[in-house]
């Protein structure tokens, strides 16, 4: 795909138009380069077998191999294709960094077997397990149960960071790796929430590229977006409503529903009005509005129904997460069908349960169910 230099591209639009080629790593193309020069400098036409075709095939493998280093080295100094640690090194240039992976946290409860008469201690970075890799926890400080009290609470840490620790539900019971004498329970208080795994490449580079939004502080719609967008890993798309002068409303919408108290806080830590926004602003993080869809997928087949009907359902759910991850969709009917009567084999497709709908801003689409009736063409 070529670019029109008279239009304005988005980072989407460029990312999709391919790598620009700067150098070639097709070995046919340096193996015709230098047959010609040979030809040229010897005076006579090389066949296949010949010595020297065999050492030029050899120089062209050579090329080949470093025109593909070259290439590589140049991409990965353009914004819409670098990765990794290259994408890092362009994003510290505008202050834009990879956000790490954060530890989930809950509150645990220790239960004695019976009141004791002198105070119990469990001391701080004791472990426990919730069970899988990632449910193991440490105790973030020394905990004293007072003497005649049953039980005492303390706040834990996952062991690991990342989503692992994320789901311990409350009143599950965890098993302790260092006993304490006269400690019979740790059980969950709280749901486990707040870890994420480190930023992948993506956001990153859609937050470098709107890095320059964050320059004014003079509270733009943009900025705000840009503050909560970076506050957390885990949020995947954010609406900044302002209902009044000085009121701004910022609905988050996150992988993980209910959204999670940390991914909250986060983002107004992130609007920090001594240094991330205008102090005359009042700013509330709500979570995003979830609006339910029960579909009926109608289908007029000639061919395998089952089959016919497990791809078409396949296509739809997956139209509908895409919707779930982001805000103010627009749900159509034709984003199910038209793709489902691409299928070869389905003649026809209609969707019932809803029409187009524009969701606002702060609400995202949710696949409650979805039932597909097949009949034969």
């Amino acid at each position: 795909m070529s670019l029109d230099p008279r239009f304005v591209y988005d980072l989407d639009t460029l990312v999709a138009a391919g790598e620009p080629q700067f150098f070639s790593s097709d070995p046919l193309y340096y193996k015709g380069l230098l047959v010609s020069k040979a030809e040229a400098i010897m005076n006579r036409t090389l066949y296949e077998g010949q010595v020297e075709m065999y050492m030029i095939e050899v120089m062209a493998y050579a090329l080949q191999v470093r025109g593909a280093e070259q290439q590589l080295a140049v991409i990965q100094r353009l914004l819409p294709f670098a990765r990794g640690r290259y994408l890092d090194l362009l994003g510290a240039r505008l202050k834009t960094f990879r956000l790490a992976a954060s530890t989930a946290r809950l509150i645990l409860r220790f239960t004695l077997s019976a009141p004791r008469p002198s105070t119990t201690i469990i001391p701080a970075g004791s472990r426990v397990r919730a069970g899988g890799a990632g449910g193991l926890f440490l105790t973030d400080g020394d905990l004293l149960i007072a003497p005649g009290a049953l039980s005492g609470d303390v706040h834990a840490t996952a062991a690991v960071a990342g989503i692992a620790g994320n789901g311990v539900p409350p009143g599950s019971t965890l098993g302790m790796l260092d006993p304490v004498a006269g400690v019979e329970a740790a059980t969950a208080v709280t749901l486990s929430d707040g870890g994420s795994d480190q930023e992948r490449d993506d956001p990153l580079r859609a937050r470098i590229a709107e890095a320059w939004e964050r320059i004014s502080r003079g509270g733009p719609r943009a900025g705000y977006r840009q503050l909560a967008l970076g506050a957390h890993p885990d949020i995947l798309d954010v609406a900044i409503i302002r209902p009044q002068p000085c009121d701004i409303d910022i609905y988050v919408l996150t992988e993980e529903l209910p959204l999670p108290a940390a991914v909250s806080a986060a983002v107004l830590a992130a609007c920090d009005p001594l240094e991330g926004r205008p102090e005359g602003d009042e700013v509330t993080v709500y979570p995003a509005t979830a609006v339910s869809f029960e579909p009926t997928l109608r289908l007029w087949v000639d061919g395998d129904s089952a089959a016919l009907a497990a791809q078409a359902e396949a296509t739809a759910r997956g139209v509908f997460a895409a919707w779930r991850r982001m805000l103010g969709a627009r749900v159509s009917t034709a984003a199910v069908t038209s793709p489902a009567k691409q299928i070869a084999g389905i003649v026809e497709a209609e969707i019932d349960g809803y029409s187009y709908s524009a969701l606002g801003e702060d609400e995202f689409a949710v696949l409650t169910s979805l039932t597909v009736v097949v009949e034969e063409a």
